[in-house]
């Protein structure tokens, strides 16, 4: 009998183990996180910066979309650089959203649908657009949205302790030319010169990776086509190389 009772007693805990290792890889399939992104890596004082949160989700959670009916996070982000009003928070599938918050002091955000929508792996959640101060301090800052948690219309919550966050630096505005005063075609960083710095700024905004204000994108198109774009950068360092007199 006692025999009998050893063996029940081994498989019962034996049991136990192997439903709890089930339900640790069941967790660890149906993992669930976000993304912050931001449209520009570097922005100007009294710039708009565009932040993305995408749903990410890793294992079998990849081939899972998620039915959401409200949503709840924290924006992080220092108020004496950016201002964030309720406007600047844009849930995806907006029109099926029935209203939404934003506490600008807190940071804390939320967004209830009419009706639940379905957002899959490496779908966008929402987008915050973030105005930087005119006079922001510059250098390097983060951005972030922290404890995200999603219901839906069962009343489900999945929340993501998440703390990645997006990196910016801001830089100092390029003061506008007084009314009246002529710039120099070409001289797009407008410090009187026209050289190879000026043909890199008109690549890095064909690329997307820099902003021009309106007297630098008016300099930078040196063909008088309407656009700044690769023709005008090579146009540039044309001129700067001596092939051609001027533009």
């Amino acid at each position: 009998m006692n025999k009998i009772k050893k063996v029940a007693a081994a498989i019962l805990c034996f049991t136990i183990a192997l439903g709890g290792l089930s339900n640790q890889a069941f967790a660890e399939e149906t993992k669930w996180d976000i993304e912050n992104t931001l449209d520009i890596s570097d922005c100007k004082q009294g710039s708009t910066v565009t932040m993305s949160v995408t749903l990410k989700g890793s294992g079998t959670a990849a081939d899972k979309p998620q039915e959401i009916a409200s949503i709840n996070g924290t924006l992080e982000y220092d108020n004496s650089l950016f201002t964030v009003e309720k406007a600047d928070i844009l849930p995806v599938e907006s029109g099926k959203a029935q209203n939404w918050s934003f506490d600008k002091e807190t940071g804390t955000f939320h967004i209830q649908y009419a009706s639940s929508i379905t957002v899959p792996n490496d779908g966008m959640l929402l987008q915050i657009k973030l105005h930087t101060a005119a006079d922001a301090t510059t250098g390097k800052t983060t951005l972030c949205v922290t404890q995200l948690k999603w219901g839906n219309a069962a009343g489900q919550e999945t929340e993501v302790e998440h703390r990645v966050p997006a990196r910016i630096t801001i830089a100092q505005a390029q003061e506008e030319p007084e009314p009246g005063t002529q710039t120099a075609t070409g001289d797009v960083n407008l410090d009187g010169k026209v050289n190879l710095t000026d043909a890199k700024l008109v690549m890095q905004y064909y690329n997307g990776a820099k902003t021009l204000d309106t007297q630098q994108l008016k300099n930078a198109d040196v063909n008088g086509d309407g656009k700044a774009n690769l023709t005008d950068a090579k146009m540039i360092m044309r001129y700067y190389n001596g092939e051609v007199a001027g533009f």
